[in-house]
């Protein structure tokens, strides 16, 4: 028998949970999954895995959302749900390090504060960080089964994962600002007029896209933030975290959206597959890299 609250809520949600929302949100990624998935191989930008891992995780977060409504007794598919859709979006922000890190190459890495090599190394390790610090968060979360102990130290381990989420990638947001405006600005690259505004394009999925991952971050340190835990209460307490809506409104509905913005105005309509092959039709010489003309390697 499903177990359920007093007031009839299903007992692993501080809330009565719809199922149609779930399927809904399941169908909308898994769209969007095949759809980038056709494109990696399509333009073949490999690079872009890191947002497939990040489309197949909102797939199974919300798949097992949907059977945490229905089968209530076990906590595995609560645990999964949460964790995955909790995380998800971060692995989002290590595919947009990852995009600017080629802009910068492509483009000229004089053009940028931080060379585009420490970019990765720097960014994705502090998202790295910060998606084991959430994981860990969500998953003491959806275990905690009313342990109000367990619930005080999950939000303290997920706030400081989001927080650290956000300062990153608003550091990482005004690194790439003064690579765009510097980069736009420079004489240089004035003979390349119109391949600079094709790549506008692309440069409004990466603001458009960062706004709506920070505005997320926010909702959710906002969310853990103002959960309050009352002494012989059998649940936590605080207006988003015990209604449903603010979830699919602030979390779901702009991550989608980021996630589409990458498919409409992919990143393989104007950099090259290879790392390396500049704007100007320099090659430069990547540390580590190993670089290929057909057959054999480049001269």
């Amino acid at each position: 028998m499903a177990d359920t609250n007093t007031d009839g809520h299903n007992s692993r949600y501080p809330y009565s949970p719809v199922t149609w929302a779930a399927v809904l949100f399941a169908i909308l990624f898994g769209i969007s999954l095949a759809i980038h998935a056709y494109q990696i191989f399509r333009y073949k930008t490999w690079y872009m895995w890191v947002m497939i891992v990040a489309i197949a995780m909102e797939v199974i977060g919300f798949i097992t959302r949907v059977i945490s409504i229905h089968l209530t007794g076990p906590l595995w598919p609560v645990i999964i749900a949460q964790t995955g859709l909790v995380v998800a979006p971060a692995f989002i922000a290590a595919q947009d390090y990852m995009i600017m890190g080629r802009v910068m190459s492509y483009v000229g890495k004089e053009y940028g504060y931080i060379n585009h090599t420490k970019i990765t190394k720097i960014f994705v390790g502090a998202d790295v960080f910060a998606i084991l610090t959430q994981s860990s968060g969500g998953a003491l979360l959806a275990g905690a089964n009313g342990d109000l102990d367990r619930m005080k130290l999950a939000q303290k381990v997920l706030l400081f994962g989001l927080a650290l989420q956000v300062i990153t990638f608003g550091i990482f947001a005004f690194v790439g600002i003064a690579f765009d405006v510097r980069s736009s600005r420079s004489p240089a690259l004035r003979v390349f007029k119109e391949e600079m505004k094709s790549m506008r394009k692309l440069w409004f999925a990466f603001y458009v896209g960062s706004a709506l991952i920070t505005a997320r971050s926010i909702y959710r340190t906002v969310e853990f933030g103002d959960i309050k835990f009352t002494p012989g209460a059998r649940d936590a307490q605080g207006y988003t975290y015990t209604h449903e809506w603010p979830m699919y409104a602030f979390d779901s509905i702009p991550i989608f959206i980021s996630v589409m913005l990458f498919s409409f105005y992919h990143p393989g309509h104007w950099l090259p597959a290879r790392k390396g092959l500049r704007l100007d039709g320099t090659y430069e010489e990547i540390p580590g890299s190993r670089k290929y003309i057909c057959c054999g390697p480049r001269k």
